[in-house]
């Protein structure tokens, strides 16, 4: 198989329906967010603890489920005859709410934002969610672009990746967790995460306080509403 075949030098390549299209076409949007995806859960399954090694499985597993995510977003949700996409949608978003479960039942209430980062596989899995929710809006910008016939099994693939967002935050804290190290978070207060040993908390855009920060948010939010 040739490495390069030059049909895509003119900024253009193929669906897997054959049309060609430009590369930032929405479909191919989607698909390199997914491949971005793909490519930073490889870095969290290397960083996985090892005393723990169904985590580094369930991230296996779930970057080979991202292909067929791409793989519905290049056929718009129309798989009439394609008889190798095996879509994802609401059992695998079970077995993910399963996973997360098991690691919410080891792991002290979650209050707050949580500021992103910890040990090496906290930070890293906290890369992999925010592209996660790339691949999200990507995804739901395609479905709301794509007729009846096809949003339906695109909506499946967004609520698959919204679960997944939400498993990779949970595993980045359950990482820190594993490894000892503290949780700093938005909302608590300078003393409080100093208390955890998160002395540089305070460092933040502008010189203003954790808690300066935590009520921006909550009026922006509000005025959002």
């Amino acid at each position: 198989m040739d490495i390069y075949t030059r049909h895509g030098d003119d900024g253009r390549t193929m669906l897997l329906s054959g049309q060609r299209v430009w590369k930032d076409d929405p479909r191919i949007q989607v698909g390199g967010a997914v491949d971005e995806l793909v490519s930073w859960l490889g870095v969290v399954a290397a960083e996985a603890p090892v005393d723990r090694p169904e985590l580094a499985m369930q991230v296996r597993q779930v970057q080979s489920e991202l292909f067929s995510v791409a793989a519905v977003a290049q056929l718009q949700g129309r798989l009439e005859g394609q008889v190798r996409v095996r879509p994802v949608g609401a059992k695998e978003s079970a077995r993910i709410e399963r996973w997360i479960d098991a690691m919410v039942a080891e792991l002290p209430a979650w209050e707050g934002f949580v500021l992103p980062g910890g040990c090496r596989a906290a930070a890293v899995t906290h890369v992999a969610r925010s592209v996660c929710r790339r691949v999200e809006r990507e995804l739901a910008t395609l479905a709301r672009q794509t007729p009846a016939d096809g949003a339906g099994v695109l909506l499946e693939s967004v609520m698959y990746v919204n679960r997944l967002a939400d498993f990779l935050f949970v595993l980045a804290r359950f990482c820190n967790r594993l490894a000892n190290v503290p949780e700093c978070r938005v909302g608590h207060g300078d003393e409080g995460n100093r208390k955890r040993g998160c002395d540089d908390a305070s460092n933040q855009p502008g010189g203003g306080t954790m808690s300066d920060l935590s009520q921006d948010v909550s009026a922006a939010t509000g005025r959002a509403r």
